[in-house]
């Protein structure tokens, strides 16, 4: 329990400030004794440890927008961070995280897929991307910015089902306070009503760094009504609004590791001269001039930073070779740096740096282990729900436009297949999975983005035409068996067929 001044302390250092004084100590040492936790202690090794009671919207407020703009321009110059995201984007979103319709009825299912297919190619606002590119666009945001948005447009009728990704500069923060006599609230750009329920948006239709450029003046914000958002972020403390940025715990040291990465190049730089100070106890006449030169602003005499560099101090020469210094564990310093925080991102090391000389086959599969739990709870708990949001959207626009009631069509989510480190391995285990029955094969389709109500007659036509050909391949588990050999009943099927062959031929 955190110690406090009680009413009668303060009473006490009014009358009697040492008296008083003397009470505070001895309250706060006894508070000291009695506690059971280190880390609460307030002694010499922790006293300058900050630490507030501050809330999740006011742990944010303060630094949200300064993380997102350190971490954009790490993102911009540094090459492991720009590694990081893609990475992150790949993991998480892939070619895309495909919804299957599920239901009773084959015919609304066959709709709604074919609905939702459309609603892929033709989404983006600008025409670019399909929905799959913009999530993956929206990931790498969340990995960098903390957060984004997708600004329906006019989602009621199919043809106009567009999005537009926002980066979250686009709320308007400034927009803070009680609304309607105090029935409704605005934080940090977001209306909420009395029970805390998301009402709208407070939205500035150009990016405010974008205003001095485009229009030559502040745009103003606009409320859009929360159906109309999707907003993307990681809830990490129960009553956080807004999103902070995935690098904020590394931010320090990714900065201090470019610093360390510019001091090797130039010491690097440094080695590759031959670096000379000549010294002058007495003058014995002028110094020759080896190469061009220059003369700084106390009469010195310096050549350019080149290989053969001399600091000449005056004539009569006392030569001393200048050698940089080298320190031993720099790499083994920055790679643990480069481990922390691949672990804070969810990624393998080698993934991010392309090294792996320091990596096996279990090394790599216990790293890659470890990330799918946190991309899991990325997919799961933070893109599923926004990705079935959009689901319910395009139905409801497809129910709208064509007359047909898709709304009850609910849709299960395949994230993208991940590859290990042996194929074969992976495979083989998958096979094991769908034979003991803790997979369907409907469900490992999904993961490879196929639908099998579309997979299933695909593969039956194919089996027609193969055996109306009279081919046998080694893939087809109906003729052939693991090993390669022909099935008991195949062989069969190919002696009577070359015994009905001969006796025609006779």
């Amino acid at each position: 329990m955190t110690f406090r001044p009680s009413i009668f302390d303060r009473a006490l250092l009014a009358v009697a400030p040492v008296s008083g004084l003397r009470r505070l100590h001895a309250r706060a040492a006894a508070a000291e004794f009695l506690r059971a936790y280190d880390g609460a202690s307030r002694d010499r090794r922790l006293k300058n440890w900050r630490a507030d009671a501050s809330g999740p919207r006011a742990e944010g407020d303060s630094a949200r927008e300064l993380l997102r703009y350190r971490a954009r321009d790490l993102e911009r110059n540094n090459k492991t961070v720009r590694s990081a995201k893609l990475q992150f984007q790949g993991q998480t979103v892939g070619a895309g995280i495909t919804p299957r319709a599920v239901g009773a009825n084959k015919t609304l299912r066959k709709k709604a897929n074919e609905a939702w297919k459309r609603f892929v190619d033709t989404c983006d606002m600008d025409g670019q991307q399909d929905y799959y590119g913009l999530l993956s666009m929206t990931a790498g945001a969340m990995f960098i910015d903390g957060e984004a948005l997708h600004h329906w447009v006019d989602a009621g009728n199919r043809k106009w089902a567009k999005i537009r990704v926002l980066e979250v500069d686009h709320l308007d923060e400034t927009r803070t306070g009680l609304l309607n006599g105090g029935t409704d609230f605005t934080a940090d750009g977001i209306k909420f009503d009395i029970n805390g329920q998301r009402r709208g948006y407070w939205i500035y239709e150009t990016h405010p760094g974008e205003n001095n450029l485009l229009t030559r003046k502040p745009s103003l914000s606009r409320l859009v009504a929360a159906d109309d958002i999707d907003h993307f972020f990681h809830v990490g403390r129960p009553g956080q609004i807004r999103g902070i940025s995935w690098l904020a715990p590394s931010i320090i040291s990714l900065r201090g590791l470019d610093d360390v990465t510019e001091a090797i190049i130039w010491r690097k730089r440094i080695e590759a001269c031959l670096s000379l100070i000549i010294r002058s106890p007495e003058a014995q006449g002028a110094a020759p001039v080896i190469g061009a030169q220059s003369t700084d602003d106390k009469g010195r005499r310096e050549e350019a930073m080149a290989p053969g560099k001399m600091v000449r101090l005056g004539p009569g020469e006392d030569v001393t070779p200048f050698t940089p210094s080298t320190s031993g564990d720099t790499i083994e310093f920055m790679r643990m740096q480069l481990y922390a925080f691949c672990a804070t991102a969810g990624l393998a090391y080698h993934e991010v740096t392309g090294d792996a000389s320091q990596a096996n086959y279990s090394s790599m599969r216990a790293a890659k282990i470890a990330g799918y739990a946190l991309m899991d709870m990325v997919q799961w708990l933070t893109l599923a729900p926004r990705i079935k949001s959009a689901w319910r959207r395009v139905m409801a626009a497809e129910w709208a436009a064509s007359g047909v009631d898709l709304r009850a069509v609910s849709c299960e989510l395949a994230m993208p297949v991940r590859p290990w480190v042996d194929p074969l391995k992976d495979i083989m285990a998958k096979v094991l999975e769908i034979r003991a029955g803790l997979q369907a094969h409907p469900d490992a389709l999904a993961e490879r983005g196929i639908n099998s109500e579309d997979f299933v007659p695909e593969v039956e036509n194919w089996l027609k035409l193969v055996d109306a050909s009279g081919l046998i391949f080694d893939t087809d588990p109906r003729k052939v068996n693991d090993s390669g050999a022909l099935q008991a009943a195949t062989k069969a099927q190919a002696s009577s067929a070359g015994g009905a062959d001969a006796q025609a031929t006779n």
